[in-house]
């Protein structure tokens, strides 16, 4: 009876000694992951997407700005990466308390028309948060033409007339001589700019004083 009495007093503290150590490691098991969460709700980044619009005539999109916020006031490390080769973001390793600024930078050259997708990927400590960036890129302005009509010159010594083109009022930076014709359709210009029109009368003694001018914006 009583090498009974002992080993059922054995089992009994054992079952408690086991009982307490799960609860020992259920406690620290879930303050562990206290740590980490709290830090991931404290961090945020704005904007949460970014978009860049560009066409392929060798303009490049301005940067823009990431901000990445945090309530605690400990320094931590950031760091920064992307994945795709038109895509920049910097600096890549910077510290920070509560804000930091990140610089985002597109490259368009080389690139075919079309939409591109990328992940920027931004660590604060041990916490991390991705964006995401897209970037349309459209098929380059196509050329386009300008159709001009002047009164003809009743001079009978009259060789031809001569067309000014620019892109400032007054000053011209092509000359086309289309000899006798009233009327000419310009080429070649670009759209998504204002042109400048002039026209002169010549003979073999000289060349007349400009008409008026016109203009014309290319859409």
């Amino acid at each position: 009876m009583e090498y009974t009495h002992q080993t059922t007093g054995s089992r009994g503290k054992n079952s408690y000694s086991a009982t307490q150590s799960f609860w020992l490691i259920l406690a620290v098991t879930g303050f562990i992951g206290i740590g980490p969460a709290a830090e991931c709700l404290a961090f945020t980044v704005s904007p949460k997407a970014l978009t860049f619009n560009a066409a392929q005539d060798g303009k490049t999109p301005p940067d823009q700005t990431l901000s990445v916020s945090r309530s605690r006031t400990n320094q931590r490390t950031v760091t920064t990466s992307d994945n795709a080769s038109w895509l920049t973001v910097s600096p890549a390793t910077t510290s920070m308390t509560t804000t930091a600024q990140l610089t985002v930078a597109v490259n368009t050259s080389g690139l075919a028309a079309g939409t591109y997708n990328a992940t920027i990927t931004i660590k604060v400590g041990k916490a991390t948060k991705t964006v995401p960036v897209t970037m349309t890129l459209s098929s380059p302005p196509s050329a386009a033409t300008a159709t001009l009509a002047w009164n003809p010159v009743t001079d009978p010594t009259l060789d031809g007339y001569k067309v000014y083109v620019g892109t400032t009022s007054g000053l011209y930076t092509r000359i086309i001589t289309v000899g006798n014709l009233t009327s000419y359709a310009v080429d070649s210009l670009t759209t998504r700019t204002t042109y400048y029109f002039s026209v002169t009368a010549y003979n073999s003694a000289g060349e007349s004083s400009p008409s008026n001018e016109v203009s014309k914006s290319i859409y």
